[in-house]
């Protein structure tokens, strides 16, 4: 089944991942060795090297603290603590159960987004961030 956006969200999402890795500091960087330094990305390289096989797999793996309970968000004490949001390609997919069943040879790069940023990027919702999976085309 296309997107319905197809191919422009294919360039968006190209040119997002553009614009992270030139931001540098601030954004994605990476040394010779094409492991991202910034920690809050997971390449392609660092999933292969861990021989991951989910998404929860190769995070747990390599940033579990991605995995963490962002604190409470209600005073209800019966309330469990909120986590991330996921999101498949820029697209909501679930919680963080759902990354259980994302395989992680179809992954071309993870990236954490803290609530602020996740707020901007997808919209309410996500006051304990988000975690975004772009997939190999």
């Amino acid at each position: 089944m296309s997107h319905p956006f197809g191919q422009r969200a294919r360039r968006c999402r190209y040119c997002l991942l553009i614009i992270g890795i030139t931001l540098g500091a601030g954004g994605c960087a990476f040394h010779r060795g094409g492991t991202s330094i910034d920690k809050s990305w997971i390449s392609e390289a660092e999933i292969d090297s861990v021989h991951a096989t989910s998404a929860y797999d190769a995070i747990r793996k390599l940033r579990p603290q991605f995995l963490e309970p962002r604190g409470r968000m209600s005073v209800d004490p019966h309330e469990p603590p909120a986590l991330p949001n996921v999101y498949v390609d820029n697209q909501y997919y679930g919680d963080i159960t759902e990354l259980r069943n994302i395989s992680a040879a179809t992954i071309e790069v993870i990236k954490f987004y803290s609530a602020s940023e996740a707020q901007y990027a997808f919209g309410r919702g996500n006051m304990a961030g988000a975690i975004n999976i772009l997939t190999k085309h």
